[in-house]
């Protein structure tokens, strides 16, 4: 079969960014599936996060010390076959039961993604002397605005495969375009300036402890630990309930899939104009700090007004404002582990903040989900926003002092 490399910077934006723009696509056809056509309730649809988020939990720290070890480019493409299978699954049954394991297939996957592409992308760059901050903070925005880019492809193929066929054939195929797409990462990824932590005798539990002492040792990581807690712990509300709020404030008859697929369209929208900003000012020297603590602080102020009203039009703009800053929080939060992260360890550093994301989004989830089903979704979904405010509070602690060369 035909190998044919490609620059790797190229295949970390245009592959791992087309990934990610099939995740949008995904979402809309399992929400309208799960909210729309299963009926599903808040605490039900609260476990798929918790079963999604456990296998996070548990996985996502030994499949970072594996890429550390075994291969970071592997990683990758295990991630790929893996949540692309998962897509499928989520569909293939009407059966609760059946497609709720989906959701540890689609988690797993993703952990041996998690981390694992941005450090591949770095060793590749710095073995070749490409390699600055600035540089991976661009690619980690462009990465994700080539994503939302995608997103729109993805969401409107859905809409209309969803309106025409079905949303569970949209949501089937996405997996295997999904799955293709790895096999293209397969062909084209190199792997040339990566030493396996196996080839410096460096074993499993080394490589864990050498990643928890750099998170520990480090007060930055140890912020963005917290940053990245209570980021999480609001997040899954609106991941999960955000999405049913707004559906039961439609009158949508049987427009369910029109009406969130143009939400969608929107979020996506402003995702790729909040997404420009954030690269914009990045590259003028702000600082992945400051720009989290402004990002985090805005997502704060959109979710409050997503769980005020009931008016579809106001919860849209709502939406737009907590979901696109909260996308644009990706690179930068990605670019904040990074720069502090040692490079023999910096996939599993990267594994132990998605870690933390899973336990976040897992109690989050739990809890949140809990109140939800005895009192009310708009109330805990301003117990989300709150969340996110203190998120933004707590970013302000990694700013580094203005004496420092480097932007922080």
């Amino acid at each position: 079969m035909w190998r044919r490399p490609v620059h790797p910077a190229t295949v970390f934006v245009r592959g791992i960014g087309l990934s990610e723009g099939l995740d949008w696509g995904f979402w809309l056809a399992v929400s309208v599936f799960w909210i729309v056509e299963l009926g599903l309730g808040p605490l039900e649809l609260v476990l798929m996060g918790v079963a999604l988020e456990v296998s996070v939990l548990l996985g996502e720290t030994p499949t970072g010390v594996v890429a550390d070890l075994i291969s970071r480019r592997r990683s990758v493409l295990i991630a790929q076959y893996l949540m692309g299978f998962g897509f499928v699954w989520s569909v293939i049954s009407t059966d609760y039961w059946v497609i709720l394991p989906a959701q540890v297939v689609f988690g797993i996957g993703w952990t041996f993604r998690s981390g694992a592409d941005t450090a591949w992308v770095t060793d590749e760059l710095k073995g070749s002397d490409e390699y600055s901050d600035n540089l991976l903070d661009r690619l980690l925005i462009s990465r994700h605005r080539f994503g939302l880019g995608v997103g729109v492809v993805s969401i409107l193929t859905t809409m209309t495969v969803g309106g025409f066929v079905s949303v569970r054939w949209a949501a089937a195929g996405l997996g295997v375009v999904h799955i293709a797409v790895g096999e293209w990462c397969r062909r084209v990824m190199v792997e040339e300036h990566f030493v396996a932590g196996r080839h410096r005798s460096q074993g499993f539990f080394d490589t864990l402890r050498s990643g928890i002492g750099a998170v520990a040792g480090q007060h930055r990581l140890r912020v963005l630990v917290l940053v990245i807690l209570t980021l999480d712990m609001g997040s899954e509300v609106f991941d999960r309930l955000g999405t049913k709020h707004f559906l039961d404030s439609a009158e949508r008859g049987d427009r369910s899939l029109l009406v969130l697929g143009l939400l969608f369209l929107a979020l996506v929208g402003a995702g790729l104009v909040v997404n420009t900003l954030t690269g914009k000012v990045l590259s003028g020297g702000f600082g992945v700090a400051r720009m989290a603590v402004v990002l985090l602080l805005v997502a704060a102020v959109g979710g409050l007004i997503v769980s005020m009203t009931h008016l579809v039009a106001v919860i849209a703009v709502g939406y737009m404002l907590q979901d696109s800053t909260r996308e644009a929080l990706w690179p930068v939060l990605e670019g904040w582990a990074n720069r502090d992260a040692p490079t023999e360890v910096r996939a599993t550093v990267h594994s132990l903040m998605g870690q933390t994301t899973a336990f976040g989004e897992l109690v989050g989830g739990l809890a949140l989900g809990s109140v939800a089903e005895l009192t009310s979704i708009p109330l805990v979904l301003k117990l989300g926003a709150a969340l996110f405010a203190l998120s933004g509070v707590l970013a302000t602690r990694g700013i580094a002092p203005a004496s420092k060369i480097d932007p922080q």
